[in-house]
């Protein structure tokens, strides 16, 4: 399965998050470069350390929005009215010996954190590919990011691996990588 086979049924998604916050679901769009732009520019540096990408660069953000390709990456937006609060993706292989598992990233605005739009975001993306057929998903952290691994392990990742100095920030720092997975099939990981 596809996720674009899931995008006129799904989205847009109205919920309401942090009790009172109403905001829209929905992937992102050619016309959402301006407000990605400011989002990833609103994220904190020391946010943004732990980002693979410069966020702030707008020929990225433009690329991005121009060659959208969502069966290989889903980005899904929070929005309300058209600022973009949360932003999380679901990268996937279409082919070879990873083609069932799936990748999530996800930031959230700072204004809006501890709201719940993560736990929205991500339980989004967590029905989109249990429907495509996953079979797992993983997320990818570095050391120093305990309070966003926190978050994830409250939706159910378990931490799996992590490996010694395995990853630079954008500083050039060295940091551990962390590697959380959640099963979609309901199976427990055994973690040695």
């Amino acid at each position: 399965m596809l996720f674009r086979d899931y995008v006129g049924d799904r989205f847009p998604k109205k919920a309401t998050v942090g009790g009172n916050l109403e905001i829209v679901l929905r992937p992102l769009e050619p016309r959402d470069q301006s407000a990605l732009l400011d989002f990833f520019r609103a994220v904190p540096e020391t946010d943004r350390l732990f980002l693979a990408d410069d966020v702030t660069d707008s020929k990225l953000i433009e690329a991005w929005c121009r060659k959208l390709d969502l069966d290989t990456v889903f980005p899904l937006m929070a929005l309300a009215g058209d600022r973009i609060l949360g932003n999380a993706t679901l990268h996937r292989s279409k082919g070879g010996w990873m083609s069932h598992v799936g990748h999530v990233r996800v930031v959230v605005h700072p204004e809006f954190r501890g709201r719940g739009l993560a736990r929205a975001l991500l339980g989004e993306l967590i029905e989109l590919a249990t429907d495509i057929g996953l079979d797992k998903l993983d997320a990818e952290f570095m050391s120093g990011q305990e309070q966003q691994m926190r978050a994830f392990e409250k939706i159910g990742f378990v931490r799996v691996a992590e490996l010694p100095d395995h990853v630079l920030d954008r500083r050039n720092e060295a940091h551990n990588l962390i590697i959380m997975a959640y099963d979609l099939k309901g199976e427990t990981f055994a973690v040695d």
